[in-house]
């Protein structure tokens, strides 16, 4: 009820301070203006209605106060306020960075311990777990992108990507042998740029594991539905999902052992580019000014120079905030500067080979390995086996006369050669790289699925799950709302994998895709927990929830 008084009126006074409300549907808290008091708040994080109380009127002469009825309810949207953090849940936080970071630090240490093995019996103990085996692959510095490292240190330009001198390349993209040739540059020898990269790789690690661990926990929605219970008991909870956070990344990470702690390739590189990219289109509002929006294009450009592949995730993104913001002058601004950026590297590649590359030249030849040299289009060692990189025979012996364009344009013939014979072939081989990438788990080696069983088994009861994740999340988004979040990291999964599935793919290809994968795991239990408790407290009703 709303008091109006009459007679004089009085002297302006200062607002009513806002009501604060605990959401319904979350339990978080909600600022609502006081002038809302008696209608209804929907809250911006899980949609739920909740009515704000009515405050106690301030005592007046009972003849000078009308009571008048309110206003029919309507919606309106609340402010969320800042929760209260308990000194537990700042310990419990701290404790989980802890853990990430002495895990990825450890790890590190562990499989560099392999360097010291004087007797090559005792690499037993390190993964693979085989004697005489070294697994260790850290000096391996990228294959191609070291190659042409050593080209720019030697002053021959971005060149030489296959051991030899064969001259100009676009085959890899530019950043970072521009990065591993500036080490190169600083560092004594190779092993001190090894060094440098592992410290980097690892720093990207730990990056990634924060990341996960800060973004889960604010887009968290079922701990919300216990704000009825004890404290006690609330801590807990919030203690035991912090846990199944930490492990779900620790999951992810030891799956992948191998790849992020015995061999120093891109992976790394591009995983921090992804990194940033969900920390821009979460955190940073790149549509919120014009600077914001110069800084987003310019990051776009460098996405580009790092893989297509993530530059065609950033574009997306890009979409994704135009779709939201409806800012085009902003929109134009980030295009602007991100072609600005890239605008160099293209200009050079058109001067040295006369045609248009935007970034890199493989893809012709990614294909042709993919249609022509494997049974089911997934990788796999005997493709490599006559690579131009590792295989000094034919295959390098016609890049270096035919020159690299040349080269490709062959193997271009070849696929669509073979696409032509049988269309139905390329579409089963497609079908394969989806089913590799999303459901069923194929090694590298195909050897390992007789010799290493237990292994094989435990990634293919886990490699479903990110893709099952994503599908869960988009089917319930009807019931209750993703956040901008949520929907920035589905569109990071499915366009970063869709060009691997149509054109080449291993599993290294999507080994960066580590805390993407995380995430979409922690929310799809986190929405399952929110549907089942929501569901208990409808099914005995509120007096008892």
């Amino acid at each position: 009820m709303v008091p109006l008084t009459t007679g004089i009126q009085p002297k302006p006074s200062a607002p009513a301070p806002p009501i604060t409300v605990a959401c319904s549907g979350c339990g978080g808290k909600l600022k609502v203006r006081a002038e809302l008091a008696g209608k209804k708040a929907k809250c911006p994080k899980c949609s739920s209605v909740t009515r704000v109380p009515v405050p106690a009127p301030p005592p007046a002469p009972e003849e000078d106060v009308i009571m008048a009825e309110p206003d029919d309810a309507t919606y309106v949207e609340a402010e969320p306020d800042e929760p209260r953090v308990s000194f537990f849940s700042r310990l419990v936080v701290v404790a989980a960075m802890f853990v990430i970071i002495l895990t990825v630090i450890g790890c590190s240490i562990y499989a560099n311990l392999s360097f010291t093995v004087t007797k090559s019996v005792n690499f037993k103990y390190f993964p693979p777990f085989m004697a005489h085996h070294n697994g260790n692959m850290n000096r391996h510095l990228g294959a191609e992108y070291h190659e042409i490292a050593k080209a720019i240190v030697a002053g021959e330009g971005f060149a030489n990507p296959f051991k030899e001198k064969t001259g100009p390349t676009a085959w890899m993209p530019p950043l970072l042998p521009a990065l591993t040739a500036a080490l190169m540059l600083i560092c004594d020898d190779r092993d001190s740029v090894m060094t440098v990269i592992l410290f980097f790789q690892g720093a990207t690690l730990i990056l990634t594991g924060l990341i996960v661990l800060i973004l889960a926990r604010q887009t968290t929605t079922w701990l919300g539905l216990l704000s009825n219970l004890p404290p006690f008991l609330q801590g807990l909870a919030n203690l035991g999902w912090t846990f199944w956070i930490v492990a779900a990344f620790m999951i992810g990470l030891l799956c992948d052992f191998r790849m992020w702690f015995q061999v120093t390739h891109d992976c790394w590189f591009i995983l921090l580019a992804l990194d940033l990219a969900v920390i821009g289109y979460s955190w940073c509002k790149p549509m919120q000014g014009w600077k914001s929006s110069v800084g987003w294009g310019l990051f776009g450009g460098f996405c580009a120079m790092t893989s297509p592949i993530v530059g065609l995730v950033w574009g997306m993104l890009t979409l994704a905030l135009l779709a939201r913001e409806r800012a085009w002058i902003r929109f134009g601004i980030m295009c602007v500067f991100a072609g600005l950026t890239v605008t160099p590297w293209i200009v050079r590649n058109y001067i040295v080979f006369g045609r248009f590359i935007p970034i890199k030249s493989n893809a012709a030849y990614e294909l042709y390995q993919s249609q022509c040299l494997i049974p089911d289009g997934l990788l796999q060692p005997n493709a490599f086996g006559s690579h131009p990189y590792g295989n000094a025979g034919r295959e390098r012996r016609l890049y270096k006369e035919l020159g690299e364009l040349p080269f490709l344009d062959k193997k271009r013939e070849l696929f669509w050669e073979s696409v032509n014979k049988d269309p139905v072939d390329f579409l089963d081989r497609a079908a394969c790289r989806f089913l590799g990438a999303t459901l069923w788990y194929i090694p590298f080696n195909r050897d390992e699925i007789r010799n290493r069983r237990t292994f094989v088994w435990i990634n293919r009861a886990i490699h479903p799950w990110p893709f099952v994740a994503l599908l869960f999340l988009a089917a319930t988004a009807v019931w209750q709302r993703l956040s901008p979040a949520q929907w920035g990291v589905m569109i990071v999964y499915v366009f970063y994998l869709s060009p691997y599935i149509a054109i080449s793919y291993y599993e290294r290809y999507a080994i960066p895709l580590l805390g993407v994968k995380v995430l979409l795991v922690i929310w799809a239990l986190d929405r399952l927990l929110w549907l089942v408790i929501s569901l208990i407290k409808w099914i005995i009703g509120p007096k008892y929830s």
